[in-house]
C-alpha cells in the first residue's frame, strides 16, 4: 500500500551484507579444503574439517541478520493465530488501543513497532526480547497457547518511561509530577495502562483469530 502513495513512503530494503559476506566465505573456505585435499597437503581430518567447520561458523555469523529480521512487525504477525489480530488492531482506522495511538501517530518507528514495546533497553533486554520470542515460537509451533493471550499486570512502565520521561510534555502534567502518584508507580500499584491510558491491546485481538466470540 506504501507504493501507492509515491516513492517518499516506500521503505529502503536492507542491504544482505551479512549473508553475502558469509556465503562468499564459505565458497572460499570450501575451495582452499578442496583444493588441499586433493593435493595431499594436509591431512584427511583437517580438510573435512575445514570443510564443515568454517562454513558452519560463517552461516552462524550470518544469521545474525535474521535475528534482525525477528524484530519487525511483519515478523511477528506472520504467526496467524495468535498474533495476527493483534497487528491488524495495530492498524485498523480509527482503533484507539495504546499500541494503535503510538503506531499511527509516528511515535513509534512502524516497522519494528512491536519490538520497540516489548523489548528494554540494552543489550540485556534484546536478549530478554529475543527469549520471549523463542517461546512465542515454540507455543505457536505446537499450537499451545492459552487464550486470552496473558498481558503483563501491571504493565512494564519502564517501557512507557524509557521515551517518555524525557518528554517536555510529560513532564508538565502534574500527575506525572505527584510524589505519591510516582511511588504508586514505581511499587507497580498502579500502571500507565488501563487507569490514565487506555489497554496496550483491545481484548478481542488477545483471543485469537479462532476465538468465537
Amino acid at each position: 500500500m506504501g507504493g501507492d502513495l509515491g516513492p517518499l513512503f516506500v521503505a529502503k530494503p536492507h542491504f544482505q551484507v551479512l549473508w553475502i559476506v558469509g556465503l562468499s566465505g564459505v565458497a572460499i573456505a570450501a575451495a582452499i579444503a578442496l583444493y588441499a585435499l586433493v593435493r595431499g597437503e594436509v591431512s584427511r581430518e583437517l580438510g573435512l574439517a575445514g570443510l564443515a567447520l568454517v562454513p558452519g561458523f560463517v552461516i552462524v555469523i550470518a544469521n545474525l541478520d535474521m535475528v534482525d529480521h525477528s524484530t519487525e512487525l511483519q515478523f511477528c504477525g506472520s504467526c496467524h493465530e495468535p498474533m495476527a489480530p493483534l497487528v491488524a488492531a495495530l492498524l485498523a482506522p480509527g482503533a484507539d488501543s495504546l499500541a494503535a495511538i503510538h503506531y499511527q501517530s509516528g511515535a513509534v518507528r512502524g516497522d519494528t513497532a512491536c519490538y520497540t514495546c516489548h523489548s528494554g533497553y540494552g543489550l540485556l533486554g534484546d536478549v530478554a526480547a529475543k527469549r520471549a520470542g523463542l517461546g512465542h515460537m515454540w507455543h505457536e509451533l505446537w499450537g499451545s497457547y492459552d487464550y486470552p493471550l496473558a498481558m503483563n499486570k501491571p504493565f512494564d512502565i519502564d517501557a512507557c518511561l524509557e521515551c517518555h520521561r524525557h518528554a517536555p510534555k510529560f513532564q508538565a502534567v502534574p500527575f506525572h509530577t505527584d510524589p505519591a502518584t510516582q511511588a504508586a508507580l514505581i511499587s507497580r500499584e498502579i500502571s500507565c495502562t488501563g487507569a490514565c491510558h487506555p489497554s496496550a491491546h483491545p481484548a478481542e485481538a488477545l483471543n485469537g483469530s479462532r476465538a468465537k466470540p
